[in-house]
């Protein structure tokens, strides 16, 4: 059987023993795990990703030339006020991000990361585990969830930031089962947020994918 089979059935049996015992710890692995309806559904969704990764693993990562055209001046109305492309420690893995200002010091931290490569795939593979599944946390300074969004799988999130007042949010998307697209507002409510997804081309980055 595939290895990543093997590790996440290893980690569901663990997590059947030991759950009582993780109750009052920090969401993890056990929680993205328990998030699926039975160990068929974590063995076949583990299958289909295994497969996928190892495809991915042996394909070439999107040019910094091409990622850098998904990186906007502007977004939201705020201004790009720095960016980075490529990893000088990690040669073989495709990212960029960047962050946004307005003129109220809110900030939007804007990255992407393609699953194309070994890293890349290595680490893309992991995450689809959280995306997966479908689920919402609420905690009395926030919430956490799974959701759509322009037709793409996405986890929202949101923190109250106790010394403001004011709502921090985030949202993470898996384009094409490759690229993790994330979206990090300080200062930026989940509603203004979602309407900077709307401002990337991410249908086509999804065809960087084909």
């Amino acid at each position: 059987m595939k290895k990543i089979i093997i590790t996440v059935m290893t980690l569901f049996f663990i997590f059947s023993c030991g759950k009582n015992n993780k109750d009052n710890e920090d969401p993890g692995i056990f929680d993205v795990i328990e998030g699926v309806s039975d160990l068929k559904d974590i063995t076949d969704e583990a299958e289909k990703i295994e497969e996928e990764s190892d495809k991915l693993a042996k394909t070439t990562p999107i040019s910094n030339e091409e990622l850098k055209t998904f990186l906007p001046e502007n977004l939201l109305g705020f201004a790009r006020t720095k960016f980075s492309i490529g990893n000088q420690f990690v040669p073989d893995m495709a990212a960029a991000e960047a962050e946004y200002e307005n003129e109220n010091q809110n900030i939007i931290l804007f990255s992407i990361l393609d699953g194309a490569g070994e890293t890349g795939s290595a680490m893309v593979t992991f995450a689809r585990l959280s995306f997966a599944r479908d689920f919402e946390e609420q905690t009395e300074t926030g919430f956490k969830k799974s959701n759509t969004i322009n037709g793409f799988k996405a986890i929202e999130e949101v923190e109250k930031d106790s010394y403001t007042d004011g709502e921090n949010s985030k949202i993470e998307l898996l384009v094409a089962n490759r690229f993790i697209v994330s979206f990090d507002g300080e200062g930026i409510p989940l509603k203004q947020l979602r309407k900077a997804v709307d401002e990337i081309d991410l249908t086509g980055l999804q065809q960087k994918a084909k």
